[in-house]
């Protein structure tokens, strides 16, 4: 143990820790802006998608980056069957142990929060209730006294936007017979025909277009309704389950879109109509994704998706790593492994995978069965990129050595350039990737240059951040479930949902993990060193 002790990268050690812990961070704000999320609060601040866009866009990347850093240190130092083995060990059996634990405890928790929500925004709104309910007797009674137009659930969804995330055709007839504005927009300013195009509810669009809806209208992204039909179908459906609204199947979602494309398309500017190559080939590979050829039928008449059911929550980062270890000990037996300068070739190759993403910013999140195959490209060019770094330079390499430059350089030229260009993927398949790459290494060599030596915090943090990121998820939705019914500002409430979520966490590592057989599994036998 003593002997190993040197041989460790402090500085990386802490770099992922905080990779680590900037996942609670993200989850935390998630309820404060519009984003599908269980818990959307009634205290909103736009600006904080900012702030996730900024920590998403580089976050994981990072830590696919050191993943591979490491995986390649082990292999040289121990070979390749010690490396796979403490793979199983470390990263194999926690997935194995939290699917069966912590994701169940995840959807019970999700479950909960979202009917936390839906009762809060029947008590603030019951016009809102009685459209997320279906109640339609309720429904004729809070239209004669709710406000058509204010906010009216988390978000501040206008109620005809509401009906029309939700397909309530019968509550968007009567919004709108009651004297409801066809064009009255959410606050990122999409219309009724905005939400139900992007939902795929044609009956909702038709009832829309009848009453005078403008299919030319945009949001304050720039997009026409028949734009949002590039969305990702599968953050469409987890919308609708957040919402509380009845359920609907990937390819409903995706039939209904392919419907509501034909009404919008004669209505629509030639040039969005043939939209540019690039989002085309995007939109295409998105519809592929979601084809019912990927969906397979279970004994008890069920169906999952392969990639689009949600399987491992947030536990999916474990999954890639897995496909990537497992690529990587097949190249080495091949005698193909990571090495030599054309490394540097990586950052123009995950440019390719980025013009397939769906998110607006940064790389999609796979919760499926199978993984991305663009999304496990992306991050591959970083764990390859770790590997080679490692296999070329070895343990005093100086990547990062630039850092006063490089870090500046995304965080004030790259990250803006890239936030100003949203939309346009010609732009974002080479900035956003660029970000990444640039704040991924300004970081490491700004580490190295501070946290070269070893400090024992540190160290400890570094070991307890894999359990804390591994089960925090249920414990963050649970407190921004409980603080819905308060009026506290946004900020507050997420200071609490992020100290009461990492002093529990910490607690239960100390004297709940550490030195027992789940501490031995994530980070190895403590010994007396580690111990003192």
């Amino acid at each position: 143990m003593k002997q190993d002790q040197p041989q460790r990268r402090s500085d990386l050690d802490a770099l992922r820790a905080i990779a680590m812990l900037l996942g609670i961070v993200l989850h935390a704000i998630l309820a404060y802006f519009p984003f599908p999320w269980p818990v959307q609060d009634s205290q909103q601040h736009r600006w904080l998608a900012i702030v996730y866009a900024a920590i998403h866009g580089f976050r994981m990347p990072l830590f696919f980056l050191l993943s591979g850093f490491f995986a390649a240190m082990v292999l040289q130092r121990r070979g390749l069957r010690s490396l796979l083995w403490q793979r199983v060990l470390r990263i194999a059996l926690p997935l194995a142990v939290g699917m069966l634990t912590i994701v169940p405890l995840d959807q019970a928790v999700i479950s909960w929060a979202v009917q936390q929500q839906v009762r809060v925004t029947t008590q603030r709104s019951p016009l809102a209730g009685a459209i997320l309910s279906g109640d339609t007797a309720g429904l004729k009674e809070a239209i004669e006294h709710g406000d058509l137009a204010s906010g009216a659930a988390g978000g501040g969804q206008p109620p005809l936007v509401l009906a029309a995330l939700t397909g309530n055709e019968l509550a968007v007839a009567a919004l709108l017979d009651a004297g409801g504005a066809v064009e009255t927009a959410a606050p990122d300013g999409s219309t009724a025909l905005h939400a139900a195009s992007y939902m795929g509810e044609l009956e909702v669009v038709q009832l829309l277009l009848a009453e005078g809806a403008d299919a030319t209208s945009r949001n304050t992204a720039g997009k026409r309704p028949l734009e949002t039909l590039a969305a990702s179908p599968e953050i469409a459906e987890i919308v609708r389950r957040f919402l509380g609204g009845k359920p609907k199947t990937l390819e409903q979602i995706v039939r209904g879109r392919d419907q509501v494309r034909a009404l919008l398309v004669p209505l629509t500017p030639a040039a969005t109509v043939a939209p540019h190559l690039l989002d085309r080939l995007a939109a295409n590979y998105q519809k592929w994704l979601a084809s019912p050829a990927f969906r397979i039928s279970l004994p008890t008449g069920a169906g999952v998706h392969l990639f689009a059911a949600e399987v491992f929550d947030h536990l999916w980062f474990l999954w890639f790593l897995c496909w990537l270890v497992g690529v990587y000990a097949v190249a080495e037996v091949a005698g193909c492994g990571p090495g030599g300068r054309w490394r540097w070739g990586l950052p123009l190759l995950s440019c390719l995978p980025q013009v397939c993403m769906a998110a607006p910013f940064g790389p999609d999140t796979a919760l499926g069965l199978l993984p991305l195959p663009h999304l496990l490209l992306y991050y591959g060019c970083f764990f390859w990129f770790g590997a080679s770094t490692y296999v070329s330079e070895g343990q005093e390499t100086r990547l990062g050595k630039h850092w006063k430059l490089v870090l500046p350089l995304a965080c004030l030229v790259v990250l803006p350039a890239g936030f100003a260009t949203i939309g346009t993927r010609a732009w974002a398949m080479v900035l956003q990737p660029a970000f990444a790459w640039t704040a991924s290494l300004g970081l490491i060599g700004g580490f190295r240059c501070f946290f070269a030596k070893p400090i024992a915090g540190l160290r400890w943090l570094a070991d307890a951040s894999y359990w804390m990121y591994l089960v925090h998820l249920p414990l963050v939705i649970a407190v921004q479930a409980v603080l819905l019914r308060t009026e506290w500002p946004a900020l507050l409430k997420i200071l609490l949902v992020i100290a009461v979520s990492v002093a529990v966490l910490l607690v239960s590592y100390r004297w709940g993990v550490r030195y027992t057989l789940i501490g031995r599994m994530l980070n190895g036998a403590r010994g007396a060193v580690a111990k003192s």
